[in-house]
C-alpha cells in the first residue's frame, strides 16, 4: 500500500488559490449526519445508520458471481489506468469532462471496485462508486498500485491531472443552512448540487434490441468519468 503523499495538496498551494487551500471549517449541523462519500444529509443519525449499511449490502457479491484471480484483476487496473492516462492531454482546449466508456465483466468490476460500491440501482442493474476530496488521490493511487494514476507531465514542468477536490466549492456548499425560511430541514445532497469535483465509475448491464428474429445480446460496461486540468 502506497504512503502516498497528496501532490496535488502540495502544488496547488503553491499555483492555484481555489484548489489548494484546505477545506474552510464546517458547522456541526453541516456534518452532523452527512455521508462522508456521496455528501448526503440526514435528518439524523438512524437515518445515516440505516444509509450506510444499505451501502453495505451494495458490495456483497451476488450468488453466482465468481471471482477472478488475483493476476487478471490486477492486470486489469493496469489496463484502467493506461486509458485514463490517454486522456490527460497536454494543451488546456483538452482539459475538462472526461468520460471512459468500454466492455467488462461484472466480477471484474468487483474484483476492482468491491467495498468502494456506494450506489445500486435494480431496475437499471447500476453499480456507482464515488471518489471525492482532499484524500480520493491517494486513496484511488492505493487501490490502482499506482502513484501516478491521474497525472501525465510534459515539458516546461507542465502536467495535467484528474481533479477531486476544490476547497472553493466544499466551502461554499458546507455554508449553506440545512433548513429552509421557516425552519423546516432540507434533504441535502452537496456531490450534486454543487457539482463537487470526483471521480465516478459506473458498471451496468446492457441488452441490445431485438433483431428481425428476436434474437438479442448482453454485456456489462464500465465507465469512468472525471474533470482534467492542466497546471
Amino acid at each position: 500500500m502506497y504512503t502516498f503523499v497528496n501532490f496535488f495538496s502540495q502544488s496547488f498551494y503553491q499555483t492555484n488559490s481555489t484548489l489548494t487551500p484546505p477545506p474552510s471549517p464546517t458547522t456541526a449541523s453541516t456534518l452532523q449526519h452527512e455521508c462522508n462519500i456521496c455528501k448526503t444529509s440526514f435528518k439524523s443519525q438512524s437515518g445515516l445508520t440505516r444509509h450506510n449499511t444499505i451501502v453495505q449490502k451494495y458490495n456483497t457479491r451476488r450468488e453466482g458471481l465468481y471471482e477472478l484471480p488475483l493476476e487478471a484483476i490486477k492486470e486489469f487496473k493496469a489496463q484502467l489506468v493506461h486509458i485514463i492516462q490517454g486522456k490527460l492531454k497536454g494543451h488546456f482546449s483538452q482539459s475538462g469532462k472526461q468520460t471512459i466508456y468500454l466492455p467488462c465483466l461484472e466480477s471484474l468490476f468487483f474484483g476492482v471496485f468491491e467495498g468502494y460500491i456506494h450506489y445500486y440501482s435494480v431496475r437499471t442493474g447500476s453499480y456507482k462508486c464515488y471518489f471525492q476530496g482532499p484524500d480520493a488521490y491517494t486513496q484511488i493511487a492505493n487501490l490502482f498500485d499506482n502513484p501516478n494514476w491521474g497525472r501525465k507531465f510534459f515539458d516546461n514542468n507542465q502536467q495535467t491531472f484528474v481533479v477531486l477536490f476544490d476547497a472553493l466549492a466544499e466551502s461554499d456548499a458546507n455554508q449553506e443552512s440545512l433548513f429552509n425560511q421557516v425552519g423546516n430541514w432540507i434533504p441535502k445532497n452537496r456531490l450534486k448540487r454543487f457539482n463537487l469535483p470526483k471521480l465516478t465509475v459506473e458498471w451496468k448491464y446492457k441488452k441490445s434490441r431485438e433483431d428481425a428474429k428476436k434474437n438479442r445480446t448482453s454485456a456489462g460496461y464500465i465507465s469512468l468519468r472525471f474533470c482534467a486540468q492542466q497546471i
